[in-house]
């Protein structure tokens, strides 16, 4: 590979996909090419209700902590099997009795039986927007609904409405019911942003479970009855719903790559409906041989909701556009708030708590619960900023503070009180436990600073957290008395 050439996309080239679009390749030429075969073809859709159950136990172990997505993909995996055993069922019944086999009710029931279900957990899976939010997202989701019930009553459910038998009606008419609440389900995920899947893989699902319902009822339409062209449809359709959930898992084991994109604040695919669906109107006139003055009044709805759209997607833009530099105006008051707030909070030097947010802290303690309260200041400090000056002496004290804030626990709170004083907040720490850590951290912070060697003597006070007046003046008096203790044993000695 030349050095600065890029990789193709993780889609691209995972072999799984691969394999599935050679698979879709093969049964086209199989299909209309070839011998084709009614056995062959539902022992494909079986082995594809297998992958459903496989790629979908995978998912559930991808989504591990995340209990929403888990009972999503469990769910699935109960619909694969469910498919599973009714194509499988199926297929021995046609290989047993040949292509003239009728679809068992057996298949037929667990198929709507399995629709049933994906209606269910999808429906069941939590929304996050509220409110007005809420409303727009069923709103989008209501208008692609319609322009796909709008393609279903075209494709599939009006063309057997005249159909003499009454069970075919009522059986497409059911599927075509249960086919529009999946893709209502599928369109609410998508567009509320909290779906357990990616908007590619969505997507894709939502074709292909669509194309189940509309790809063989839209083939006969267009091109005539073929039963091969109508088989081919119908694989391709089941397909493509399994390589969704394979780019899912794809999309999952890569983050960095299918890093999950930002939520659209308006979603185009309500305008997409209304297009297709004028698109479709157009289509069912030439196929009616309409006279010019409808021909031209179909023309001018097409126009004007050509332009109301346009302008609709316009203004979007330009609403995106400012909210998202209002969106990044938001990003930099709240940095410059944490930054001011962090300043009043913290010294500056040092970069250790202050006397207000030592205050703040122990104010959120909880009032029944013990503190101890370490003071200490750094002796000889004094001599050490004299001579060597205030930079010595700066650069003492902060290698003193980072001493202390690594000498301490994580539930404990380092402070600089002012000059060469410094506290340690120790909540619920008993005054034996509190002595001993003043004793390690003595020892430690008397040890040498690049040659310059300071003491440290720390006081110690315990008792209720809204006392912190009195702590710090206990613990101070603490800290004078061992310092007292400590010069009169030297001046004995």
């Amino acid at each position: 590979m030349r050095m600065g050439m890029r990789r193709p996309p993780a889609l691209l080239r995972d072999p799984v996909l691969l394999g599935m679009g050679a698979l879709a390749v093969a049964v086209v030429g199989w299909y209309l090419a070839g011998p084709g075969g009614s056995v062959l073809s539902w022992a494909i859709q079986t082995g594809l209700d297998v992958c459903v159950i496989v790629f979908s136990r995978r998912l559930h172990a991808l989504n591990a902590g995340d209990r929403p997505a888990r009972r999503f993909w469990r769910g699935l995996t109960v619909v694969g099997a469910m498919c599973a055993t009714g194509d499988g069922l199926q297929t021995v019944l046609v290989a047993r009795g040949g292509p003239g086999t009728p679809i068992s009710i057996v298949q037929t029931s667990l198929v709507v039986c399995s629709m049933t279900v994906v209606v269910i957990i999808m429906l069941r899976h939590p929304l996050g927007d509220t409110g007005r939010l809420r409303l727009r997202l069923w709103l989008d989701a209501a208008t692609v609904l319609a322009g796909v019930a709008v393609l279903l009553w075209y494709f599939a459910l009006g063309a057997h409405l005249d159909s003499p038998r009454i069970a075919d009606r009522v059986l497409f008419a059911a599927m075509s019911v249960v086919m529009l609440v999946v893709v209502l389900g599928v369109l609410k995920l998508i567009l509320s942003g909290t779906a357990p899947f990616t908007r590619l893989a969505g997507v894709a699902g939502c074709i292909g479970v669509a194309g189940t319902a509309l790809g063989s009822a839209a083939t006969i339409i267009i091109i005539g009855s073929n039963p091969r062209v109508e088989t081919v449809a119908s694989l391709l359709s089941c397909l493509l719903v399994v390589a969704s959930l394979r780019m899912q898992e794809v999309q999952l084991r890569q983050p960095g790559e299918h890093a999950r994109a930002p939520r659209r604040r308006t979603s185009v695919m309500p305008y997409l409906a209304v297009a297709v669906t004028e698109l479709l109107l157009m289509f069912a006139l030439g196929a009616t041989g309409a006279d010019p003055r409808l021909w031209g009044v179909a023309a001018g709805v097409l126009l004007i909701t050509l332009l109301v759209v346009t302008r609709q997607l316009v203004a979007f833009h330009d609403n995106n556009r400012l909210l998202t530099s209002l969106d990044r105006s938001n990003a930099e008051l709240r940095q410059l708030h944490e930054e001011l707030r962090h300043r009043a909070t913290h010294d500056t030097l040092t970069g250790l708590a202050n006397r207000a947010l030592l205050a703040e802290h122990m104010a959120a303690l909880p009032p029944d619960g013990g503190v101890s309260i370490l003071v200490l200041d750094l002796d000889g400090f004094k001599q050490v900023n004299d001579h060597y000056g205030h930079h010595a002496g700066d650069a003492l004290l902060v290698a003193a503070a980072r001493r202390l804030a690594a000498g301490i626990g994580e539930r404990d709170l380092a402070v600089r009180l002012g000059g060469d004083e410094f506290a340690v907040v120790l909540p619920g720490s008993t005054p034996a436990a509190a002595r001993r850590l003043a004793v390690r951290l003595a020892e430690t912070l008397s040890e040498p600073y690049d040659g310059a060697l300071v003491g440290a003597s720390i006081g110690v006070a315990s008792g209720a957290p809204s006392a912190l007046d009195a702590l710090l003046r206990d613990a101070d008096a603490d800290m004078y008395r061992i310092k007292t203790a400590r010069k009169a044993a030297s001046v004995v000695a």
